[in-house]
């Protein structure tokens, strides 16, 4: 009967987490969507795009394309047809031409039949060009493979991680994407995610304890530093925001222009986020194991036990940390190693110098948020156990009527 009331108590809690989730994100959006500029084309307003299907190839021709008259470049055009898939004319069918040459699109790859790919027409000239490939198909197979198996090896707890992931990635596309394009507070808004993120996570993943509460506390304390040392190290590297052509036109979006230095403290922030929540709850959880498994209710061991399991986590987290920041770079890093004259001016670069940033400020980020969480673990566990203990007896007072009439004799019951 307990645990079924248990139960209760705790599918009541998630389903309030999750309905406070939810509208936090409507709420939310609604107030950043306000003024925000979002999915505007930037091909003629004339021009209309349809989603097809393509059907057959009409033909494959090649010609001659110079550019400056300096490079000759072998140009191929691929006439195809294809059936609308969406929208108003869906199930017509069109008629366009992919064009990819040698040089600039060298690894271009022609349409087959069976493909799904963007077709922009211009009504006036009735010219219909083939854009990008429909990729999104394979990548949400994938994820659905991916949720399946999480769900079956986790069960609730999967479902539970599945829902936090989900909700975090809406906040941060839903909610602080349109506040930027908006013209709100960038640090502001960073903050208010980050703290979304970090209320809703432990609790779906770890349940409505202590344990997740330690994690809760451990990733303020995280993400508090991450803040801190990206403020402090922007400020005394004179880090302007400018680091690619992409922040050139990010910044002209608004007619105020954009603060991309505030825009590169978000993204040092948001990317620490990650590894600070799976640290903390990695070790909070941990921790909590150790006490439930050997009922060790001692401060210094369970910190102990918390600090060794957080060195073992520290090495494979950083690692992976860095490796993931190079594997996503690594173009830009061939093309900068390629043109720059020395390893000292490539290092001087501004978009180099916020890769490390990025880098550095993440693993300072995982070193505090381990040793931190173990200790509040560790505070927390210690505390209920002192709390909990049951007295060692009751004790009561006879004044006499003893061999020993005069003293005061205690008795445990």
């Amino acid at each position: 009967m307990r645990k079924r009331s248990n139960r209760f108590r705790n599918a009541y809690q998630f389903v309030i987490l999750f309905v406070f989730s939810v509208l936090t994100i409507i709420v939310g959006n609604r107030i950043a969507c306000k003024n925000a500029r979002l999915f505007t084309s930037q091909v003629s307003s004339e021009t209309v795009s349809y989603l097809v299907k393509v059907d057959s190839i009409l033909s494959v021709t090649e010609g001659t394309a110079s550019y400056g008259g300096v490079v000759d470049a072998t140009q191929t055009s691929v006439k195809f047809s294809g059936t609308v898939l969406f929208g108003e004319k869906k199930g017509d069918s069109i008629v366009a031409v992919q064009s990819y040459d040698d040089v600039v699109a060298a690894t271009a790859v022609p349409v087959e039949p069976g493909d799904w790919i963007y077709v922009h027409v211009t009504p006036a000239s009735e010219e219909a060009r083939a854009g990008n490939f429909f990729r999104v198909k394979e990548l949400a197979i994938l994820f659905a493979i991916i949720i399946a198996f999480l769900i079956l090896f986790a069960k609730l707890k999967g479902v539970a991680s599945v829902l936090s992931l989900g909700l975090t990635i809406a906040s941060v596309f839903f909610v602080f994407v349109p506040a930027i394009l908006s013209g709100y507070n960038v640090y502001l808004w960073t903050l208010l995610v980050c703290a979304y993120s970090i209320i809703i996570t432990p609790p779906y993943v770890g349940g409505f304890n202590k344990k997740s509460l330690a994690s809760i506390l451990g990733s303020v304390g995280g993400v508090t530093l991450a803040g801190l040392l990206t403020l402090v190290l922007n400020s005394a590297m004179k880090i302007t925001g400018f680091a690619s052509d992409e922040d050139m036109f990010v910044v002209a979006i608004l007619d105020e222009p954009i603060d991309l230095r505030a825009v590169t403290f978000a993204a040092i922030i948001i990317g620490a986020l990650g590894s600070t929540l799976d640290v903390s709850m990695s070790i909070s959880t941990s921790v909590w194991e150790m006490h439930e498994t050997t009922g060790s209710t001692d401060f210094r061991s369970l910190l102990n036990s918390g600090f060794n399991i957080g060195r073992d986590i520290l090495g494979t987290q950083i690692s992976t940390l860095i490796l993931a920041y190079i594997g996503t770079s690594l173009c830009t890093v061939l093309l900068i190693v390629t043109y720059q004259p020395s390893i000292m001016e490539m290092l001087n670069l501004e978009q180099v110098i916020i890769n490390l940033e990025d880098m550095l400020v993440g693993a300072a980020t995982i070193i505090l948020t381990i040793p931190f969480t173990a200790l509040i673990s560790a505070l927390m566990l210690s505390k209920r156990e002192k709390n909990e203990r049951k007295p060692a007896g009751e004790f009561r007072i006879d004044g006499g009527g003893n061999a020993q009439e005069g003293k005061t004799v205690y008795t445990r019951n």
